[in-house]
């Protein structure tokens, strides 16, 4: 609903709202036209405070610092392509105006930028520099630069991505390779339909990113709402432990999406009144309806984008079977959410409702902002724990086979969750610790509710979990890395 603003204090009278002039954004009119109200002027103003305490975004000289990092990358990645280009049999002049371009996406792009937090890049070449090139010639190149160190290339990954750190900042660089003979250096944006015409899937899941971020950012009514509001959803999930989308909870682009939709839905809201909104429209959404920002653009009957798939539950049976259906904005649109299970859909539900609640406390001055988004006790939330650890020798496998565990955590999930009394709480949050014989040592952990039995002569109930341990560990054992890099595995 729209609606009235919330009063300043409990018995106070309530202020009468104003509306702004008629606008609409995204697929449907808005629900309110609302202007801001002072109660909620003054409850952004304590959010933006509370943000700047408990979220603080990076300071000026980090962000510069930032900035010289890709300007360095950018610097890194001309010379390869200029390399390359030579080594291909070009003359100096057209070496030199092959070009590529860094383009960023991400938390980075949409401007929440916490300290210390990670850049994700994206390397534009043009149509002679292929992946191959950016795996065997670029690493090397990249291995070689002493400002480089921590460089993990994931080749085969669904996006493949070299991870890397550049001064101190953490990278992660994918590539695309356009159809183009050169990139120009005056290419701003990614979001001409065109450039995806004959690209490998691969590519195209590559510039997702990019071009996702840039949709966001031109379909909501007002950016530094849209950002003050994500900022407190963003700690609000991490510490309520729905924030990962390998474990089947949202990840960051799914948790913009739904913040860009309420900013839609409401375009002259204050920040304070849109967090509001926020956990009330999806805490009563029919999730019979998908999520989406603005119209899913179905196939174009233009050659060479005929073949991409998109969410289309009418077409694809898969896509029905989808329980939260949150559909990225750029073409070829996607769902965001399809590791999204009953178990985690449960959990997500809980803590929409939970923040509902609190947020009309904080409105009625019973609660401050900071009880939105208290950490959710989980160590202390249940009788029992799985826990499993993963062990590295070096920096660079450990990040793969951690990567590899994680991606089957959830199938883990949900062969516990076939055993009758057994209820599972995966917990996103992972617990680094030190081991004495293996560097690299990080703990992933499940709580187990098991419901007792109760009859004549039965003591509580013995539950048998070790059908579904075995078969994780023989799926986690199935690693193709595993032969090479035993020894720099883990252990479950």
């Amino acid at each position: 609903g729209g609606g009235g603003g919330g009063a300043a204090g409990p018995g106070a009278a309530q202020e009468q709202r104003e509306n702004g002039a008629h606008c609409r954004y995204g697929v449907t009119d808005p629900i309110s036209l609302g202007l801001p109200t002072q109660a909620e002027v003054a409850l952004t103003a304590q959010l933006q405070e509370d943000m700047r305490r408990d979220a603080p975004l990076a300071a000026p000289e980090e962000m510069r610092a930032r900035t010289s990092v890709l300007m360095e990358l950018q610097r890194l990645v001309l010379q390869w392509i200029y390399e390359v280009s030579i080594k291909e049999g070009m003359d100096e002049d057209t070496a030199k105006a092959a070009g590529a371009k860094i383009f960023t996406f991400g938390s980075y792009r949409l401007g929440l930028i916490s300290p210390g937090s990670d850049i994700d890049a994206l390397c534009v070449a043009p149509k002679h520099i292929s992946r191959e090139a950016f795996f065997q010639d670029l690493v090397p190149k990249l291995q070689a630069s002493p400002e480089i160190s921590d460089l993990s290339p994931v080749p085969d990954a669904y996006v493949p991505i070299i991870k890397l750190k550049l001064s101190g900042v953490d990278i992660d660089l994918l590539f695309a390779r356009l159809n183009m003979p050169q990139v120009p250096e005056n290419l701003e944006s990614l979001n001409d339909d065109d450039l995806l015409k004959n690209l490998d899937d691969r590519t195209v899941r590559s510039l997702n990113g990019c071009r996702v971020a840039d949709h966001i950012l031109a379909l909501v009514p007002d950016a530094e709402r849209f950002r003050d509001t994500l900022r407190l959803v963003k700690i609000w999930a991490k510490r309520r432990g729905i924030y990962s989308n390998v474990l089947g909870f949202f990840g960051g682009i799914t948790w913009a999406i739904l913040v860009a939709r309420v900013c839609q839905l409401y375009p002259y809201y204050a920040s304070s009144a849109l967090v509001k909104r926020f956990f009330k429209v999806y805490d009563r959404w029919n999730w019979k309806n998908p999520v989406v920002i603005c119209p899913i653009r179905e196939n174009p009957n233009v050659a060479g984008l005929m073949a991409f798939k998109i969410w289309n539950p009418k077409q694809y049976p898969q896509d029905r079977m989808h329980l939260m259906p949150i559909i990225t904005p750029a073409f070829p649109s996607m769902n965001s959410t399809h590791n999204v299970t009953e178990t985690t859909q449960r959990i997500i539900l809980d803590e929409f409702s939970r923040a509902g609640k609190v947020t009309e406390q904080v409105e009625q001055s019973g609660a401050e902002w900071k009880d939105v988004y208290r950490a959710l006790p989980f160590f202390s939330m249940h009788k029992y724990y799985l826990h499993i650890e993963v062990l590295g020798k070096t920096h660079s496998v450990f990040l793969r086979w951690l990567g590899w565990v994680e991606s089957k955590l959830r199938h883990l999930v949900r062969h516990l969750e076939r055993i009758p009394s057994v209820q599972v709480r995966p917990w996103p949050n992972h617990v680094e610790f030190k081991d004495p014989e293996w560097p690299h040592a990080t703990a992933a952990f499940m709580g187990l509710t098991i419901a007792k039995r109760t009859g004549p002569g039965q003591q509580g109930n013995t539950v048998d979990l070790r059908q579904p341990v075995t078969q994780f560990v023989e799926i986690i054992n199935s690693w193709q890395d595993r032969s090479d890099l035993a020894g720099g595995s883990g252990k479950p």
